[in-house]
């Protein structure tokens, strides 16, 4: 309290309240103790980040709560309760070529809370594309009303914490927050136009595909790099998240049986032809038949590298690769690399150097087909949603 007091002596405006120990405690007079600080601060004219949190991240501005953090300034904006959600996220998110303009971990909210955190995000222009994770919205009505301006203006991506009753329980213990009703906010959440997640790694992905991709125009999707079973299964994932796997056009498959063999192959959809995809020329001629087919809006390919580099050499994959990003351009619809890692050491790093190479290409990849489908999905909704406002 004294220290609060000498701030508003001497004229601060913004104070971050790193200790916790306050409301989250759920006693009385810690809860009352905080009560008075958030008090001083308002009457002397402060706003107050925390208590209970880690502050600010603007590598513009040269703040930052831990050393590991990129220096360098990107086009994302997060803001979390979670000091250690935002610290991972930020993390997970460096590998992935994802630089953050602003990160806010704000903690208990005595003050600053989640609405005003997205009405200056969502008016920045430096901010491209909003993250948040969010435990508890004190005040309803000024958040519904921030998301939906801000979602207006830019991707708005919400993974919210306890969705179940041990999780809203354990949001009490976290940082004081009430987690409330899942059923208002799923409704909020499509009402306002923002994308939930359900996980960190859905959270990272999701944020590099709206800064690296095109939303897809609709649900249509062509599935390329199965194999038998495996593409059976890939068709299950996809249309069980929202998608739909149409037949592609007659003029496609004639096409298509032109230069692919008949055994061991099919042209339809799900695409299974990856033997024919290593002789020259014909992945991009594949790219070209589906760029023009107008069953389909977007395209998932299943890569695995370790099969290319295992038959064919190291040489092989490094053309493939360079093919790839022509096949991206030549394709003219959003194409979603899903790049499952295999269980070999050598395999692993390899898929890590591939993972890295097609990143620093600004090409973003994806870690398992399901996750894939879903992002595809959530992006197509948010596309829906700009649509109809």
């Amino acid at each position: 309290m004294e220290v609060m007091e000498q701030c508003v002596q001497k004229g601060v405006k913004f104070v971050h309240l790193l200790t916790a120990g306050f409301s989250e405690t759920g006693r009385k007079d810690y809860a009352d103790l905080e009560n008075q600080l958030s008090e001083t601060a308002r009457k002397g004219g402060i706003r107050l980040i925390g208590p209970n949190c880690m502050g600010v991240y603007c590598p513009e501005g040269g703040l930052s709560w831990a050393d590991e953090f990129p220096a360098e300034s990107g086009s994302t904006g997060f803001f979390s309760q979670s000091g250690q959600i935002a610290y991972q996220v930020i993390r997970k998110s460096e590998p992935r070529k994802i630089r953050f303009s602003k990160a806010v971990s704000y903690g208990n909210a005595s003050d600053l809370q989640a609405h005003d955190f997205l009405n200056y995000m969502a008016q920045d222009d430096k901010v491209k594309v909003i993250g948040a994770y969010v435990e508890g919205i004190k005040k309803g009505r000024e958040f519904f009303e921030a998301a939906k301006k801000a979602s207006i203006k830019k991707p708005l991506v919400i993974l919210k914490g306890g969705q179940t009753k041990g999780g809203s329980r354990a949001t009490l213990s976290h940082t004081s927050a009430i987690a409330g009703s899942q059923n208002i906010w799923k409704t909020m959440c499509d009402q306002a136009g923002i994308i939930q997640v359900h996980s960190l790694e859905e959270m990272v992905h999701t944020l590099q595909a709206f800064q690296m991709m095109p939303t897809p125009k609709g649900t249509n999707v062509a599935i390329l790099g199965g194999a038998g079973g495996g593409s059976v299964t890939m068709t299950d994932f996809a249309e069980k998240e929202n998608l739909s796997v149409p037949h592609l056009a007659e003029k496609t498959i004639r096409q298509l049986e032109e230069f692919i063999p008949l055994q061991g192959s099919s042209v339809k959809n799900p695409l299974d032809i990856m033997a024919a995809l290593t002789r020259k020329g014909n992945l991009i001629r594949v790219m070209e038949l589906l760029r023009d087919d107008p069953n389909i809006d977007a395209l998932i390919f299943n890569m695995s590298p370790n099969w290319i580099y295992k038959d064919y050499g190291r040489t092989a994959l490094n053309i493939y690769l360079q093919v790839s990003l022509k096949a991206k351009e030549v394709l003219e619809k959003p194409l979603f690399i899903s790049l499952a890692r295999e269980d070999d050491v050598q395999a692993d790093i390899l898929h890590k150097e591939v993972e890295e190479w097609l990143h620093e290409a600004g090409m973003p990849t994806f870690p398992e087909f399901r996750l894939t489908a879903r992002i595809l999905y959530n992006m197509k909704k948010y596309r829906d949603y700009l649509d109809a406002h």
